[in-house]
């Protein structure tokens, strides 16, 4: 205990220096000035027992209270707690199965915090209890010795064990393989008078924690390759065939890392980015996949919004059977997912790493709370995946690119999947109270993607990019929430877009456009006297015009809405001298009826498919039957049946 209270005695010098210390030497500076606040800071020093898929580790935080309230207490996330038992809320949510993967019942894991204390302003140490608000303990409250003050800072001392689960929701190990992913002590974010935001573990939910600085020391066997949030800076050669790796971080709000023997590194950059690649052997055919679509996904990223600041980023692939651990997102730490028998024409690794890498903006810097409000992390960023692989692949080639002959885009996946269940929640609402994981799904990734697809239609793409810039660049580092999302867009787009946002985001209404009716009526031959002449004259015999002329028609469209939403849409009206006009309809009223002095020969409501939130485009369209079937026509019809039975075939997985 003495050597204890002479260590963290050292704090009230320079709470800091410790982290040097222990280190023997100091790790780089990345970012002067920083790009966030730095209010939650992490030191830890941790082993990991690979054989029994343990870790020990000593954290040391350094919090400082950012708002205008001061706090007597402290909250913590537990996270591996939600895979102690089958008791956790988390267990009892997902029925032990997420994303596709099943837990393993008899490989359990935990996150046990063996002592705890606040540090004074001597140096001495005040223990601290633990309090569980839950029987699962994945949160954990403590009540502090002295209230912290705005502007004032939190030292605490804390050492942990995690035994790790087989892979599943995101973490566990699986053979030699460990992903460490949301797997330490973690303060929650305190938000001054309405205290700690600090929700339990639920099985739709995400994360959500403070900007920091993170010092990193983790002792693995000496043939584990590491990956981790960050870079590694030094290596230290330990006994018994150990070595201690050297981890720092800046600016993040979270630290994942990754330890394999059998991984396969490969590394190349972007300009000044390093782009690091770890990689299970059977999969290195994959390794230019994954190094093209990371190349991608920076080009565009900073084309279209901002240039990515880090020096790193780490791509990595787990094994076969740790697929749990696929497709997350970390700062600066991505998994992706590849299999030798995945042809080139299915493209799962590209758009998985160009997803998970978008996330380094919205989850990453613009650090939105994911329990509360999903969609700001995960829908846009789904919008963006889209963007990207529609530029890189095509519109119609971006998931299957030629597989048996078949085509389909990122897009047209995005709205089959909508159109499965739009109705059932709004968007905005907490993760856990979603009717199901099928309705948090729709409502975070694929009703915010048609939304914003919509939005980017009726915006024109030059000022979606603009809007798009404009919010990331005022929120990033921040914790924005929905309300500053409709403030910030509609302020740069020069015009109050709340009316069709809001609606959207906090309703569950649908629209379905139709073709309600066409009617082509012929007109009468004029008889009797013509009194646009002084004076009337009589109009030729009824016998000769009707020889002489052609037919006059007046045409009645009547295009109706159906549904809550009220949004613009295109009309398109073919003629049958084989002209065309193109009409706007804002939406407004049930129906409204175009009339035209010609016979119209076919009808197509949205044309460019600017609409991608109409739930029905079997009913878009109306050809005369004298006319000859409308590509247009016939190309709505069959890709909505493709679409109808992708959903059939997407439902049986």
């Amino acid at each position: 205990m003495k050597s204890r209270v002479a260590l963290i005695g050292s704090l009230a010098a320079g709470f800091w220096v410790m982290a040097a210390e222990a280190f023997a030497s100091s790790p780089p500076v990345l970012f002067d000035p920083p790009m966030s606040p730095r209010n939650a800071n992490y030191a830890m020093e941790v082993s990991l027992d690979a054989a029994n898929h343990l870790l020990k580790g000593h954290e040391r935080i350094r919090w400082r209270n950012i708002t205008d309230t001061a706090t007597s207490d402290a909250w913590f996330h537990l996270y591996l707690n939600a895979f102690a038992n089958n008791e956790s809320e988390f267990f009892k949510e997902s029925g032990g199965r997420l994303r596709g993967d099943s837990a393993d019942r008899t490989h359990w894991g935990y996150c046990r915090v063996t002592s705890l204390a606040a540090v004074r302003q001597d140096g001495t140490l005040a223990p601290l209890k633990q309090l569980f608000p839950l029987s699962d303990k994945t949160v954990m409250r403590v009540e502090l010795p002295f209230p912290v003050p705005p502007g004032g800072e939190l030292l605490l001392d804390l050492f942990f064990e995690d035994q790790l689960p087989k892979v599943f929701a995101r973490a566990g190990y699986a053979g030699n393989f460990n992903m460490a992913g949301q797997w330490f002590p973690k303060l929650g974010v305190f938000q001054g008078a309405n205290g700690w935001n600090c929700h339990v573990y639920h099985a739709n939910s995400e994360f959500f924690s403070d900007f920091g600085v993170y010092d990193v020391a983790l002792t693995v066997p000496e043939n584990y390759v590491v990956g981790s949030t960050g870079v590694e800076w030094g290596t230290e050669e330990k006994s018994a065939g150990r070595k201690t790796v050297h981890l720092h971080a800046e600016d993040v709000h979270d630290f994942a890392w990754t330890a394999s023997p059998d991984f396969i590194e490969e590394n190349s950059t972007w300009e000044d980015v390093r782009i690091r690649i770890l990689m299970q052997p059977g999969n290195r055919d994959s390794i230019k996949r994954y190094a093209a679509a990371t190349k991608k996904a920076l080009e565009l990223f900073a084309k279209w919004i901002w240039k990515y600041p880090y020096q790193q980023i780490t791509v990595v692939d787990p094994p076969a059977n740790g697929m749990g651990a696929a497709g997350m997102e970390y700062p600066t730490l991505i998994t992706a997912g590849a299999s030798p028998f995945l042809p080139g024409s299915v493209l799962v690794p590209e758009v998985t790493v160009v997803h998970e890498f978008g996330h380094q903006y919205w989850y990453g810097m613009e650090a939105n709370n994911e329990f509360e409000e999903a969609w700001l992390d995960e829908g846009i960023n789904s919008y963006y995946e889209t963007r990207i692989m529609d530029d890189w692949f095509g519109p119609q080639n971006s998931i299957f690119n030629g597989l048996f002959g078949l085509h389909m885009g990122d897009v047209a996946m995005q709205r089959v999947q909508y159109i499965s269940i739009p109705d059932m929640d709004p968007v905005v609402l907490p993760a856990w109270k979603y009717f199901s994981n099928g309705s948090y799904a729709v409502m975070s990734y694929s009703k915010p993607v048609m939304m914003l697809k919509t939005l980017e239609n009726i915006l024109g793409r030059e000022k979606m990019d603009a809007v798009m810039r404009a919010f990331f660049m005022k929120v990033k580092f921040t914790h924005p929430a929905t309300d500053d999302f409709v403030k910030i867009v509609s302020e740069a787009a020069g015009r109050d877009l709340s009316p069709i946002l809001q609606p959207l985001l906090h309703g569950t209404g649908t629209v379905d456009f139709k073709v309600a009716g066409v009617r082509n009526t012929p007109q009468e031959t004029a008889s009797g006297f013509d009194l646009s002449k002084d004076p009337p004259v009589p109009f030729g015999k009824e016998k000769d015009r009707k020889s002489k002329e052609k037919t006059r028609y007046e045409a009645k469209v009547t295009v109706q809405r159906k549904g809550e939403l009220i949004l613009p849409v295109e009309v398109l009206v073919t003629f049958d001298d084989k002209t065309a006009k193109l009409e706007t309809w804002s939406g407004e009223g049930r129906y409204i009826t175009f009339i035209y002095p010609k016979k119209v020969t076919s009808v197509v409501v949205d044309p460019g498919g600017k609409v991608p939130l109409d739930m029905d485009r079997l009913n878009n369209g109306w050809q005369a039957n004298d006319d000859s079937a409308p590509a247009s026509v016939t190309a709505l019809r069959f890709n909505r049946c493709f679409e109808t039975l992708y959903a059939l075939a997407a439902g049986l997985f």
